[in-house]
């Protein structure tokens, strides 16, 4: 058997004992000890056929690997190493925290230039623990690939790789187990004397849904116009109601010597209400007949209290004058009456 053989056959074995633990809808791991390599040729050769190195993410991780791997005389490099004094995954760069770390006993040491580490595969003592080691031994390499695709979650969600499975983690507003569904708000009603529009980027009602209220004409909007669908499957504001505009109220006893006659189509006062003032014979008032309350909750025009009528008289009549006696006759049966608004005398 050939060493490509060897190599695939390992890689293999690997992958039918992942299957059968549902690994392969996860993170596949493969291994190479034919050649063992150095720190950063082991890290080469992950980079080239898979993801990259294992960087050993938990203590779970830790102790699968101990479980399904083979014990090499060299042990085997993960994808840790030593940059400046702090220990760090060398895929990301980050700090590997302390209780993911599982070093033996002594370890890690001081000694200069082993800043790479090995991981203790099935070894009497320490199994499963780790060593820092000089970057240039030679060791067994373990590598991993992703099994998150873009198929296998939604865009609603981040693929969250594990041991075993891997999982779609939603954004918020979203649910199902790939996150393609969004979280569903109450329907909304049209209030009485308005209505509304909705905009539905992912659904009828549901999330980040956006709705704005309107109101027929004489009548106000009582609360937030626009409202939005929440990832807590509520809208961020109560549904608005539409409220009729009101005019003042009118004194009846305004008028005097009448009657104020109102009719409300809606409520007391508002909006299309009409007014007229009914006079007590004798009197009158100078106002329009009718008034109304308009669409801004304003009367058309002010109310005029009823007034008495009055009738002023102009009269033309003949003076006859009296020379012998020095005085002025005065015959009304020669006066000619005209109703006017005020008084004039002729005088002939």
């Amino acid at each position: 058997m050939n060493l490509t053989n060897v190599l695939c056959l390992c890689v293999w074995c690997m992958c039918v004992y992942l299957s059968s633990e549902g690994g392969a809808q996860a993170w596949t791991y493969n291994h190479s000890t034919t050649p063992n390599r150095r720190w950063l040729e082991a890290r080469e050769w992950c980079l080239k056929h898979f993801t990259d190195m294992v960087p050993i993410r938990s203590r779970e991780e830790n102790d699968f690997m101990n479980t399904v791997l083979p014990f090499n005389r060299g042990y085997y490099w993960i994808g840790i190493g030593k940059e400046g004094e702090k220990w760090v995954w060398k895929e990301t760069h980050e700090r590997v925290p302390k209780d993911a770390q599982n070093w033996a006993s002594e370890e890690p040491d001081n000694i200069e230039a082993q800043d790479c580490v090995e991981i203790y595969i099935k070894r009497e003592k320490d199994t499963a623990k780790w060593n820092n080691e000089s970057c240039k031994k030679k060791k067994g390499t373990i590598c991993y690939t992703d099994s998150c695709t873009k198929d296998s979650c939604s865009t609603n969600a981040d693929c969250v790789e594990t041991i075993g499975n891997y999982a779609c983690r939603c954004h918020p507003g979203f649910l199902g187990p790939r996150c393609e569904e969004a979280i569903a708000c109450p329907p909304l009603l049209d209030p009485e004397r308005g209505s509304h529009n909705c905009f539905h980027p992912h659904g009828s009602n549901r999330f980040n849904s956006s709705c704005r209220f309107h109101c027929e004409l004489g009548f106000q909007l009582v609360g937030v116009s626009r409202l939005r669908c929440q990832a807590s499957g509520r809208w961020n504001h109560p549904a608005p109601l539409c409220r009729v505009e009101r005019c003042p109220v009118l004194n009846p006893t305004s008028v005097g010597a009448g009657s104020l006659n109102c009719s409300h189509p809606i409520a007391p006062y508002s909006y299309n209400s009409t007014c007229g003032v009914r006079c007590d014979e004798g009197y009158e008032h100078s106002g329009p007949d009718q008034i109304r309350c308009d669409l801004i909750g304003q009367w058309t025009a002010s109310v005029h209290a009823c007034t008495s009528k009055v009738t002023v008289i102009i009269f033309e009549c003949q003076i006859k004058p009296n020379v012998s006696r020095d005085i002025w006759t005065f015959d009304f049966s020669n006066c000619i009456f005209y109703p006017s608004i005020f008084c004039e005398f002729l005088y002939n």
